[in-house]
C-alpha cells in the first residue's frame, strides 16, 4: 500500500510543473504589455498562444506613423512645437561651359599621333580643326580625324587624307569628301566596321594600298571619272560590296583590289584598262557577272580564282595572256568564249573547272573562217580541255580528227 501511496503522488507532480509553465507566460506577458519590448524577450512570445495578437497591434501602429510622415513631409516639427518653413525650389543653372582648350604644341601632337603608329616628321606644323575634329597640317592634309560623328564632312580645303587616317574608326557611318580632295593614302579608312557610303571627291586621283580594307559594311562605290589608280587590296574583304564599275581613266586592276568581297555579283571592266592583278577578284563567291573590255590584254594569277557562282565568261580577243589559276576552282563554271588571238594560256589556268562543257571560240562565228583557223580553234579548245578533264579533252580530239599525240 504504502509503494501504491508513492505512484499516486508521483503523476501529481507533473501537475504542479504544468501549472507553472502556465503561470509563467502569463506574467511574461503581462509584463511585455505594460512596459516597452526588450529585443531579448520577443522570443518568447513565440511560443505563447497570444502572442500574434501583439504583433498585430504593433502591425497596425507601424503603418499609421508611416503615412502621417508622408503626409506633411515639408512640415517637420522644431523642439519647439514650431512648423519649419516649406523649403523652395532651387533654380536650375546650367553647367559652366567646357574651359577652351590649350592649343596642342607640334610635339604634343606627334606624341598623340605616335601612339596611334602615324609618322610626321618632326618640322611639321599640325594644328587642330575643332569645328571638323581633324588633326591637319599646313600643306592640307588630314593626318587624324579624333571625332565620334556617324556622318564626317571632310572640308574642299583637306588635299590628302593621310595613312591610318580613320583607321578602326567605330562611329563612322558616312563620308563625304570635299571636292579639294585628290588623294586617299594606304590604310586611311581601313578597318572601319561601321562605314556604309562614302561621297568621293569628284577630283580625286588616287586611292592607296588596303584603303578601305575590311570596311564590313560598306555596299556601293561610285567611283569618279577622274580616278587613274586604285592600290593594292584597297577593297580588300568588303563583304557586304555588291557591285563595281570601273571609271574612264584607270590602266590597271591592282593585285587583290577586291580580294574576297564575298558578296559582290557584278564587275563591268571598262576601257582603257589593260591589265587585271593577282587575284583581283579572288574569293568573290556571289561573282555571277563579268564584264571585261577589248582593253584588257592581261589576266593575272588568280585573277578570278574560287568565284563559285560563276557561270560564264566572254575573254575578249585583245587577252593575250591568262596567266596560272586565273579561273581556278570556278566550279559553275560552264561556257568559255576564247579567241585565237589568245596564245598564252598557261597550264593552271582553267584548273579546278570540272563543269566546263562548251568553249567556243570566236572566229568560228566569222563567215570566211579559214580551214588553219578552225584546225587552230581545235587545238585551243582541247588545251583548255585538258587542264579541265584529260578524258574530255581526248574524246574531242577524237572528234575532230586531231591526233592524240599532239595531247
Amino acid at each position: 500500500k504504502a509503494e501504491e501511496k508513492k505512484d499516486t503522488k508521483a503523476p501529481e507532480a507533473p501537475k504542479a510543473e504544468e501549472k507553472k509553465d502556465i503561470k509563467a507566460p502569463e506574467a511574461v506577458e503581462e509584463k511585455k504589455d505594460t512596459k516597452a519590448p526588450e529585443a531579448p524577450k520577443t522570443e518568447e512570445k513565440k511560443d505563447a498562444p497570444e502572442a500574434p495578437k501583439a504583433e498585430e497591434k504593433k502591425d497596425t501602429k507601424a503603418p499609421e506613423a508611416a503615412e502621417e510622415k508622408k503626409e506633411a513631409p515639408y512640415f517637420p516639427i522644431k523642439e519647439d512645437n514650431e512648423p519649419v518653413a516649406k523649403p523652395v525650389a532651387q533654380p536650375v543653372i546650367p553647367p559652366p561651359p567646357p574651359p577652351v582648350s590649350k592649343p596642342f604644341t607640334a610635339a604634343e601632337l606627334a606624341a598623340m599621333l605616335k601612339k596611334e603608329n602615324i609618322e610626321v616628321e618632326d618640322n611639321t606644323e599640325l594644328e587642330i580643326d575643332d569645328v571638323n575634329n581633324m588633326v591637319i597640317d599646313k600643306k592640307g592634309t588630314l593626318i587624324k580625324y579624333i571625332g565620334t560623328n556617324e556622318v564626317i564632312n571632310i572640308p574642299a580645303t583637306i588635299v590628302t587624307i593621310g595613312k591610318y587616317a580613320f583607321r578602326g574608326n567605330t562611329s563612322a557611318k558616312t563620308i563625304i569628301m570635299g571636292d579639294g580632295v585628290k588623294y586617299v593614302d594606304k590604310f586611311a579608312f581601313a578597318h572601319c566596321s561601321e562605314l556604309q557610303e562614302i561621297i568621293f571627291s569628284q577630283n580625286l586621283e588616287t586611292i592607296g594600298e588596303n584603303a578601305f580594307l575590311k570596311c564590313i559594311r560598306l555596299n556601293e562605290v561610285n567611283f569618279p571619272l577622274m580616278l587613274k589608280s586604285i592600290g593594292k587590296g584597297a577593297f580588300g574583304r568588303c563583304s557586304s560590296l555588291r557591285k563595281v564599275i570601273f571609271p574612264g581613266k584607270m590602266k590597271k586592276i591592282s593585285d587583290l583590289c577586291f580580294f574576297s568581297c564575298r558578296n559582290l555579283n557584278k564587275v563591268i571592266i571598262n576601257a582603257p584598262i589593260e591589265s587585271i592583278g593577282s587575284s583581283a577578284f579572288s574569293e568573290c563567291y556571289g561573282l555571277k557577272d563579268v564584264t571585261i573590255a577589248d582593253s584588257v590584254t592581261y589576266i593575272g594569277e588568280s585573277a578570278f580564282s574560287w568565284c563559285h557562282s560563276l557561270t560564264d565568261i566572254v575573254i575578249p580577243s585583245s587577252v593575250k595572256t591568262i596567266a596560272n589559276w586565273a579561273f581556278y576552282g570556278c566550279n559553275n563554271l560552264s561556257d568559255i568564249q576564247l579567241s585565237l588571238n589568245t596564245k598564252d594560256i598557261r597550264d593552271d589556268a582553267f584548273c579546278g573547272c570540272e563543269n566546263v562543257f562548251n568553249v567556243k571560240i570566236a572566229e568560228f562565228d566569222k563567215p570566211d573562217v579559214s580551214a588553219d583557223e578552225i584546225r587552230k580553234g581545235h587545238r585551243l579548245t582541247i588545251k583548255v580541255l585538258k587542264q579541265i578533264n584529260r578524258k574530255k579533252a581526248e574524246r574531242y580530239a577524237r572528234e575532230h580528227g586531231i591526233s592524240t599525240f599532239f595531247l
